[in-house]
């Protein structure tokens, strides 16, 4: 059952979505260090769902219409806000202090954008409901620890291969055309979860 499990969280992680988005976005804007911090904190963020799914805090949310549609409401602005402040770092020159503050929070973005991901929340509730009977033991620590490191590994690895050109044309790092278009598309998955969430609670 763990294979099957690990195989469904490596097809979710590789299937675009915020977090991936996130990374990208940091890696367009402040470079590589900042795409591993950022990475950092979705892994921590995956350690959070997995505590939350195996407590059933999760469901508890997941089963309140209204936790839900605040979850995905703030999710989705947060989103939306970064793709706005990514398509104006590109147009605006900011100070170095400005910068020196974004770096300091790529960490957190990381992980605000993973926890206040809905389809996280979905996700590993699935999970876990299949796994629950096996988490018995070292196991309880296991698999939370697991799912959360491969997860980081996955967007280290990632924001590895974005910076890797020696062309800068090829190169993610700055690119400005890149910047407009992650900006672009930050700001469509933070509309589309916004109005999601709209449609479902109203």
């Amino acid at each position: 059952m763990f294979i099957w499990s690990a195989f469904a969280h490596l097809i979710a992680l590789t299937s675009p979505g915020p977090d991936t988005a996130i990374v990208i976005r940091q890696v367009s804007i402040h470079g590589r260090l900042e795409g591993i911090k950022t990475s950092l904190g979705i892994g921590f963020g995956i350690l959070v769902h997995c505590i939350l799914a195996i407590s059933g805090i999760s469901l508890l949310i997941l089963a309140n219409d209204l936790y839900k549609f605040v979850i995905s409401l703030i999710g989705g602005m947060y989103i939306f806000y970064l793709g706005l402040t990514m398509y104006l770092s590109g147009n605006v020159q900011s100070s170095d202090n400005n910068s020196k503050i974004s770096k300091n929070n790529s960490f957190y973005i990381g992980l605000i954008t993973n926890i206040f991901n809905i389809k996280a929340f979905l996700f590993f509730v699935s999970l876990f409901a299949i796994l629950m009977e096996s988490l018995n033991g070292i196991y309880f620590y296991l698999y939370p620890i697991y799912f959360s490191i491969t997860s980081a590994l996955w967007f280290i690895f990632l924001s590895f291969v974005l910076t890797n050109s020696k062309y800068k044309n090829f190169n993610i790092y700055k690119n400005k055309y890149i910047l407009s278009i992650m900006s672009l598309v930050l700001c469509l998955i933070g509309l589309y979860v916004l109005i999601s969430a709209l449609n479902e609670y109203f």
